[in-house]
């Protein structure tokens, strides 16, 4: 359940807040409202609450509503959304930073599942993880994969507005990344996951580069790996590729036919597709010679977009921070690979993986949120 509020202690910030924000003194509100610099010093130092008819006076000088001015952070709550192709997950904290709840449900990426889709699952995973919690005491700040094309973040934004929430918005899951790594600082980020995008930060500008998804962009991704894991499979059914142990690992996966496995992999869809990137990994560890190939080859896209993020950062003299999130992280190949294939690049960089989930910069942009709608 939602904290006690400690209403003098709320009032108390409230006042001052609000009377800063309008740029009076203490001694230009009192006479505003017919009371002494003395008891508004008071008020404002938690020492008591005024009558009912100065809280009147007090919120009509100021324009808000007595609840306005009790409204407390002691009793607000914060909830951050990460949504990708494969999870999204939501977290909920309280004013102190504790999580309070956490919870993972499907990929919603409006590319892939559709708007109407990823609307549903942020609204059960809200409805879920906010269960003890009214709307109107929670900040939330939702960054999603593909709202970052067309008005698919308007849509989910406007659905976040209907459920009361006390602050909402909706952007993109980089921007969870960017929170999350970078804070306030400029640099690159790189999501590397189901799908592929670097962006660089600089000058509180946001560029993107890549991130057009699977239909065009050219590999990196869990997803192109994936597919090429496949593609080396049906290649050495059909006697056009080698026959690996690779494509025994995929046999594994599945006891059906391969007409089956193919309406599996269609209905599937990205997500199932991405899951065969792992096989890649392990197979390319044990120095399987096809699942090497298909890790160069994408790993050297990730390459190319990574040098094109640093050539924005031509004048600068400093290690330039990368912060590289999403599924493809946990892989232990994955540094080693993109290091030796950024060659001397890694002397104008410092790469680190991504060490919070990035649901925790989304909380960060829901306090940051918060603290802007109290100013």
């Amino acid at each position: 359940m939602p904290n006690k509020c400690n209403y003098e202690k709320a009032f108390s910030i409230n006042v001052r807040r609000l009377r800063k924000k309008l740029g009076k003194t203490q001694k230009a509100l009192a006479d505003a409202i017919g009371y002494s610099e003395k008891t508004v010093s008071k008020w404002e130092t938690e020492g008591s609450i005024p009558s009912i008819e100065a809280l009147f006076r007090v919120a009509n000088i100021f324009h808000v509503s007595i609840v306005e001015l009790f409204r407390c952070d002691e009793g607000i709550y914060y909830l951050g959304i990460d949504g990708g192709g494969t999870k999204t997950e939501f977290a909920l904290s309280d004013f102190e930073g504790k999580i309070v709840c956490r919870l993972f449900m499907d990929g919603c990426n409006p590319n892939t599942v559709g708007i109407e889709r990823t609307k549903c699952i942020i609204e059960d995973g809200i409805i879920q993880v906010c269960k003890d919690v009214p709307f109107s005491s929670v900040a939330v700040y939702a960054g999603i994969a593909g709202c970052a094309s067309g008005n698919y973040a308007d849509e989910v934004k406007s659905m976040l507005e209907k459920m009361s929430f006390a602050a909402c918005d909706v952007g993109s899951d980089n921007n969870n990344i960017v929170a999350a790594g970078l804070g306030d600082n400029e640099g690159i980020t790189v999501i590397l996951g189901t799908g592929i995008c670097s962006y660089v930060v600089k000058r509180n500008e946001i560029k993107r580069i890549a991130g057009w998804g699977y239909l065009f962009d050219n590999g990196g991704s869990a997803f192109h790996i994936g597919r090429d894991a496949l593609n080396a499979y049906f290649s050495a059914y059909d006697g056009s590729g080698e026959e690996t142990s690779l494509v025994q690992r995929i046999k594994e996966t599945f006891s059906y036919s391969n007409a089956d496995f193919l309406e599996y992999l269609y209905n599937g869809g990205n997500k199932v597709v991405s899951s065969y990137a792992m096989c890649v990994f392990e197979e390319a560890e044990k120095g399987d010679r096809v699942a090497v190939n298909i890790l160069k080859k994408n790993i050297d896209e990730i390459t190319r977009l990574l040098r094109t993020s640093l050539s924005h950062f031509s004048t600068y003299n400093e290690k330039i921070p990368v912060i590289l999130g999403g599924g493809l992280t946990n892989q232990a190949l994955l540094l080693p690979y993109l290091t030796t294939a950024l060659g001397e690049d890694t002397k104008r960089c410092n790469i680190q993986i991504l060490s919070v989930p990035p649901v925790q910069g989304a909380l960060e942009l829901a306090k940051s949120l918060w603290r802007k709608k109290k100013q």
